[in-house]
């Protein structure tokens, strides 16, 4: 029976080991999400930031010419193309950052519950080790005894 708990106790911590990694990976894979959506904010702020600062360029002209207006109408056009386009990636950069964390959170409570199953298959392999050490201890006591009793 010991061996048996001795060879479970190996198999837990390979599998804790196992699991260990699997949080290692979600983790880092919430931190690069994170960073991605870090990323796509920032570059949200700075095309809504150039977008203003066009639209007052335009506003405070002295000397417009149509051309000058045209132009920079499409260049603000363009600039609200891109933080469409930069908004939709946020938000599939923030559904994938949820998304992530919940696999890491799903591989932490894995971790936990193997974590907990180690701790008491160690306690049972070590009250049958104590078991075994005091049948032990009786064996020799008794054996001691039945010597002297036979001397004696």
């Amino acid at each position: 029976m010991k061996d048996n708990l001795k060879s479970g106790l190996k198999r837990l911590e390979r599998l804790f080991q196992i699991r260990q990694t699997y949080v290692s990976v979600a983790e880092a894979g919430v931190k690069t999400a994170e960073r991605e959506v870090r990323r796509l904010e920032a570059d949200e702020t700075k095309v809504t930031g150039n977008i203003q600062a066009t639209q007052a360029g335009i506003a405070y002209l002295q000397t417009t010419t149509g051309q000058d207006l045209h132009t920079g109408e499409r260049y603000i056009e363009a600039l609200q193309v891109q933080r469409k386009q930069i908004q939709q990636s946020l938000e599939k950069a923030e559904t994938n950052l949820e998304q992530k964390r919940g696999e890491w959170t799903e591989a932490m409570r894995d971790q936990k519950v193997i974590e907990r199953l180690q701790e008491r298959r160690l306690q049972q392999y070590e009250r049958e080790a104590d078991v075994e050490m005091q049948k032990s201890q009786d064996d020799n006591t008794i054996a001691r005894y039945v010597r002297t009793r036979l001397k004696g």
